[in-house]
């Protein structure tokens, strides 16, 4: 599956209606929002992009497993109808609803590639590769779409894809940070759980005064 690398950039977000979608009878999405931001607005995200080329889009999601099984992070996509395009997760936070801010997270970052530096050795102070962590976006991949997945930098010749390891919390609030083209005449974006629609994405941009 071909993959297309995108430059960092700056985002501005769209509001949408909240909805509810239950995966194979196990899992329940409730679809809140897509948010606007502007460059200076201070959110938990800790990847920093720029650019005009791609834009980033956060989505947030309710998620409650009705049976305490794992829940696959990496299965979710943001899907372009037009283009055949499906986007890998960028960066991914969840948290349960009731935790106090920065506590209750749910799922670990990992490394696709297996940095290392000149000793060979691990690099300290980014997320680690373990191949023993699957990693399963391409499990749902789409026929006729393209995989998209932009690496995170974290330092001179220090970039990777990343995915991430199933939570355990059977209910907790996901934010979702996807990272799309912005060069198209026309898009239509979509957000995806496995095989399963969640919602439309409403990606219209509008000028932030904030």
């Amino acid at each position: 599956m071909n993959k297309i690398l995108l430059c960092f950039f700056i985002i501005h977000m769209q509001f949408s209606f909240a909805q509810e979608v239950i995966i194979n009878d196990s899992l329940s999405i409730e679809f809140l929002k897509t948010k606007k931001t502007s460059k200076n607005f201070n959110t938990r995200s800790n990847v920093k992009v720029k650019g005009n080329q791609a834009k980033r889009i956060l989505t947030r999601c309710k998620v409650k497993a009705l049976y305490d099984q794992p829940v696959d992070i990496n299965a979710f996509s943001l899907v372009d109808t037009i283009n055949k395009l499906r986007y890998r997760i960028n960066e991914y936070i969840g948290y349960q609803a009731v935790s106090v801010m920065g506590s209750g997270y749910t799922s670990k970052m990992y490394l696709k590639k297996n940095l290392k530096d000149r000793k060979g050795k691990p690099y300290k102070g980014i997320p680690k590769y373990d191949a023993s962590i699957k990693d399963s976006f391409e499990d749902f991949s789409i026929d006729g779409y393209t995989n998209v997945e932009v690496p995170i930098n974290f330092g001179s010749n220090r970039s990777s894809v990343v995915y991430y390891s199933p939570t355990q919390l059977d209910q907790f609030k996901a934010e979702i940070y996807f990272i799309v083209h912005n060069s198209f005449p026309e898009t239509h974006l979509e957000l995806y759980y496995g095989k399963e629609l969640i919602s439309e994405i409403d990606t219209e941009l509008r000028k932030n005064h904030n």
